[in-house]
């Protein structure tokens, strides 16, 4: 007698472009548009296939906003992605500036950066040219509402968190005065609505990770970014 060969399971179809399950697929969620200043993501390598990583939420999103994924890039790259911009780095700094008080519009940059703090920090260290921008950050207290996993801190905001709320921050504040945006504040929500459905489509999956979820000690929180101005790295 032979033995029945074992069952092989077929590997569940994959989107290559949110490295999810095409049933779990992300890159829908939220229709495209043009935020009302440039975006610039760098990214730590291995937040790559990270699956909860909200960067690639973004980069679907904002039509005006790129990504380059790296620890330290090579001498001139950045000064080229840079070029002809009013550049800015949305990072907590004790020098950093409230992102009301800065017109931010089609010539400026914001740099954010994707990673665990430690990854973060990193990228910060390797490329002297980030440590010479002026940075922004929130004077406001956020929460994030990243319900599927732990943040570190209250203050700490996932990255589509963080560029949703300085996007918004700062349109309202040029709404107020004299600057004109060529789009409604209120667009910015979109992210938002986004970044909640992405996380109710994971626990309708996995129910458990709601409210009570916790990481296991000694884990790496991927994806937090904290803002408040009394944060630290």
């Amino acid at each position: 007698m032979f033995a029945s060969a074992p069952h092989q399971v077929e590997p569940r179809p994959t989107c290559f472009s949110c490295f999810r399950p095409q049933t779990h697929c992300i890159c829908w969620l939220i229709t495209p548009f043009a935020a009302h200043c440039n975006i610039l993501i760098l990214q730590h390598p291995h937040e790559r296939k990270k699956y909860y990583s909200t960067a690639k939420l973004v980069v679907k999103a904002l039509t005006n906003s790129r990504l380059m994924r790296g620890l330290e890039f090579e001498p001139g790259e950045l000064e080229k992605a840079l070029l002809g911009q009013k550049a800015f780095m949305l990072f907590p700094s004790a020098l950093a500036q409230d992102c009301e008080e800065v017109a931010l519009d089609s010539d400026s940059t914001v740099i954010v950066i994707d990673g665990t703090w430690s990854e973060a920090g990193k990228i910060v260290t390797r490329n002297p040219i980030l440590r010479s921008l002026p940075y922004l950050t929130f004077r406001q207290t956020l929460r994030s509402n990243y319900r599927i996993r732990k943040q570190p801190k209250d203050s700490y905001l996932s990255t589509i968190e963080s560029i949703g709320h300085m996007l918004k921050i700062n349109a309202l504040a040029a709404a107020r005065g004299t600057e004109r945006i060529p789009c409604d504040p209120a667009i910015y929500d979109r992210l938002f609505e986004g970044f909640d459905q992405m996380i109710e489509q994971q626990l309708r999956y996995f129910p458990r990770m709601g409210g009570n979820y916790r990481k296991r000690p000694g884990t790496k929180v991927s994806n937090a970014t904290s803002l408040t101005s009394d944060a630290k790295p």
